[in-house]
């Protein structure tokens, strides 16, 4: 007997009931569960009160496991149930026995056997699987009453140690669960950490290059209108609102880069730049050529500077012509200095631009100022901005170099 799916193809009923068990198995072993637990009701009876624990249990464990993955949160609530069934049981069957309890049966020790078995079950779940507020609880309880059951079949004493010495030797299991449990948690709990910590290594990559490269590119555009504005548009309105248009939105673009930038890192991070003392000459020759901000560096033949303080250096300085082109357009002239000694290095670059236009907007500030205090902070050194006389506007940096040497 087959199917017809489609013209020249079909399928035999067994590959079909295949598919069907394949596609709902959990369903199906959950069926399965429950039967066996019907026969072994059936097949091995015994008294109510060695049957009513480990029964409830099994059933409860059979639901669960055919819900799985849902009911997380259910875990404790129902380990709790479990456990205060199994505890009324041994409240009961103590509180109403007169003499010592005869041996158990050979079918009531089978479900003596199986009831701490499943409960321990329980004492894992909650513990590997349910929220912290509320793991302990549910797991709390399925192992008192793992420590508890054993009292219903130890005989009449008049040493009350010998009861504690019982339970607390059937804790054990349920302790040597729990931690089993708890130490596969701290496992997940790492994993998925250092999953959040790539992540967030990748956004501070992406961050860092959009502030880096980006936000430089866009201020050579900028940079390229204003001096077409100058030179070119010059008698020519439509021309000048043109380019007045493009240097705008430029400017728009770096303050919308800026937003982005502080959503996709946090306050207390900075990457280290790229380049070294080495570029400073390309940087600044970058610099003075894409626009008609005239760029001068004085600095000695090759400084021998380690390569941490020198990266930095030349992020203060990129750091610094860039904010020039967003917020001293009328500067005429910027200078970088680089001092180097045997201990440490400064540079400092002014400009001549006007201070009070630029406070404001320095007062709001990007995310480049920040990010560069901290990691010069971070290498035992200090940096400073802020408007020099008669006007214009200074970035200076100290960074030592006797903590830092490769």
């Amino acid at each position: 007997m087959v199917f017809r799916r489609r013209p020249g193809r079909s399928v035999d009923v067994w590959t079909l009931s295949k598919l069907v068990i394949m596609w709902n198995w959990r369903p199906w072993s959950g069926v399965v569960g429950a039967l066996a637990l019907a026969a072994g009701l059936w097949l091995v009876p015994a008294s109510p009160l060695d049957v009513t624990a480990p029964a409830t249990a099994c059933a409860a464990a059979v639901i669960l496991w055919t819900i799985w993955p849902r009911g997380h949160g259910a875990f404790p609530w129902v380990s709790s149930g479990v456990g205060l069934v199994s505890i009324a049981v041994t409240v009961i069957s103590v509180s109403t026995r007169v003499d010592s309890p005869p041996e158990p049966e050979f079918n009531a020790s089978l479900w003596v056997l199986l009831e701490p078995v499943v409960l321990v079950v329980f004492v894992y779940l909650p513990v590997r699987w349910s929220p912290p507020g509320r793991a302990g609880f549910g797991a709390g309880v399925a192992g008192v009453a793992v420590a508890l059951s054993v009292q219903r079949y130890m005989p009449w004493d008049d040493h009350w140690w010998e009861y504690v010495a019982g339970s607390a030797l059937w804790l054990v299991p349920s302790l040597t669960v729990g931690f089993v449990a708890w130490y596969l948690r701290g496992l997940e709990t790492q994993r998925h950490r250092a999953v959040a910590d790539a992540r967030q290594a990748q956004r501070m990559d992406l961050a860092s290059d959009l502030h880096d490269f980006v936000a430089h590119d866009v201020s050579e555009i900028v940079a390229q209108a204003q001096a077409s504005r100058m030179v070119l548009a010059v008698g020519n309105p439509g021309l000048d609102r043109a380019l007045e248009r493009i240097e705008r939105a430029g400017l728009r673009a770096l303050e919308s880069m800026d937003r982005t930038v502080h959503m996709l890192r946090d306050s207390g991070s900075a990457r280290g730049p790229i380049g070294g003392i080495a570029d400073l000459a390309t940087l600044v020759e970058r610099f003075g050529a894409s626009g008609s901000t005239r760029a001068r560096l004085m600095m000695g033949e090759s400084p021998a500077v380690p390569r941490e303080p020198g990266a930095v250096v030349y992020r203060v300085v990129a750091e610094a012509l860039t904010n020039v082109r967003r917020h001293a357009t009328q500067a005429a002239s910027v200078d970088v200095t680089v001092e180097v000694t045997a201990s440490a290095v400064r540079v400092t670059v002014d400009d001549d631009g006007l201070a009070g236009a630029r406070t404001s907007s320095r007062d709001r500030g990007g995310l480049g100022i920040p990010g560069l205090t901290e990691r010069v902070e971070s290498l035992g050194g200090s940096l400073s901005a802020g408007p020099r006389s008669p006007r214009g506007w200074r970035l200076s940096a100290f960074i030592p170099l006797s903590a830092n040497d490769d």
